[in-house]
């Protein structure tokens, strides 16, 4: 008999489909002309390659209507980047990513784009040139996450589907400025050539600020993912927990889906006591908001990320993170970051890290939650994001 709670995920999977091809625009995934009417067809254009899910919402005046707006920081993102242009006088054309109408590059002021499509700019087209990138270089990435597959299945005897496979991408070669969420290791991973630019990743919604009772917080942390748990690191997270009785680790996201991967971990579940598993959570839900606020720790081992959003949220929390370099993680000087790819070495660090946490006194863990929580209020917001981006377009003098 099917699960309360896979009933309620495939049933929104099947509203968000559904709301997404209702709303997808005629031309094969692009919407053209955005702010002529309010700023005049001869004003100088913009062109973005990106995510077009929310664009058909804010374009009709129901961004708030948006099934998606608040599930992922990217979305509201999409909206501020062409609200922005327009207020400096651009019109905007922006292409989904997948959409594959040819463009005229010479139509345009500047263009900012996602996608591999700067490849195809011609050198003749006076055009700025952004690649915004939102990801670990591709090639790094693939190979991270068959390695990560490789060493579960040496570990465990189990192959699982790779989940995470980036599409190839030399954007960064044609590009005269690159943008980034995350470390310098992540953008040192790109050609050398374009200036580089940090953004300020948003979050998708912030949390109301609640008092953490240490004492009772202290020995519960979280894993918080969405799909390719084993790039993302669960496996290192499960295994280092099972040989920590006395911590606890919260699992938030839809395991299940990748059912070879969801074959292993039940058994550990059934196995260890101190592994909780909460399936497809809502950040900005009650029940979510509990575990976070009675969590003092977060465990985010992964092999590779852009900016790593579900580190950032777990911030407005109050969670310390335990991450690793490639995670990308610009909050890891408040916690711990780990350095080493090996899961031998991954494992033993958490440990060694938890362990540390759990020996700290209640006043130094309430000053390092604090600090992991002030950090995002300052760093990782909407405004924060906003302010980030418009100080990309004053760089560019747009």
């Amino acid at each position: 008999m099917p699960t309360i709670r896979g009933v309620r995920y495939r049933l929104s999977n099947a509203l968000h489909a559904a709301a997404k091809k209702l709303f997808m625009p005629p031309g094969g995934g692009s919407i053209r002309d955005i702010g002529q009417g309010q700023i005049g067809s001869q004003s100088k254009r913009a062109l973005i390659v990106y995510v077009l899910h929310v664009i058909p919402y804010y374009v009709a005046g129901k961004l708030d209507s948006a099934p998606m707006l608040n599930e992922h920081s990217m979305y509201w993102e999409t909206v501020e980047m062409v609200r922005q242009l327009n207020e400096r006088g651009y019109i905007v054309d922006f292409y989904d990513v997948h959409c594959p109408e040819a463009i005229a590059w010479e139509r345009y002021e500047v263009a900012f784009v996602q996608s591999d499509r700067l490849a195809e700019c011609p050198a003749t087209a006076k055009v700025k040139k952004v690649f915004y990138c939102t990801e670990n270089y591709w090639a790094f990435q693939n190979l991270a996450e068959m390695t990560r597959l490789r060493d579960f299945h040496r570990r465990t005897g189990i192959w699982v589907r790779p989940e995470r496979q980036t599409r190839i991408s030399f954007s960064d070669e044609y590009a005269d400025y690159i943008t980034s969420f995350g470390t310098p290791f992540q953008r040192e991973l790109y050609h050398p050539r374009p200036e580089r630019h940090q953004l300020n990743i948003s979050v998708a919604q912030q949390p109301e600020h609640v008092v953490k009772d240490i004492a009772a917080a202290r020995a519960s942390f979280v894993w918080l993912g969405s799909g390719g748990a084993i790039l993302k690191g669960l496996d290192l997270a499960v295994e280092a927990f099972a040989g920590l009785p006395e911590a606890t680790l919260y699992i938030a996201g839809n395991i299940e889906r990748e059912e070879r991967l969801w074959q292993w971990l039940k058994p550990q579940l059934a196995r260890y006591p101190n592994l909780r598993y909460l399936g497809w959570v809502d950040v900005t839900s009650p029940a979510f908001a509990k575990v976070a606020n009675g969590s003092i720790g977060q465990v985010y081992p992964s092999a590779s990320e852009g900016g790593a959003g579900a580190v950032v949220q777990l911030l407005h929390f109050g969670l310390i993170p335990i991450v690793t370099q490639t995670a990308a993680a610009c909050s890891a000087h408040l916690g711990f970051e780990i350095d080493s790819q090996e899961p031998e070495i991954i494992i033993a660090d958490i440990q060694r890290h938890v362990r540390t946490l759990l020996a700290l006194h209640d006043a130094d863990l309430r000053q390092r939650s604090d600090a992991a929580r002030e950090f995002a209020v300052q760093n990782h917001t909407r405004p924060a994001y906003a302010a980030s981006f418009g100080a990309l377009l004053d760089r560019m003098e747009l």
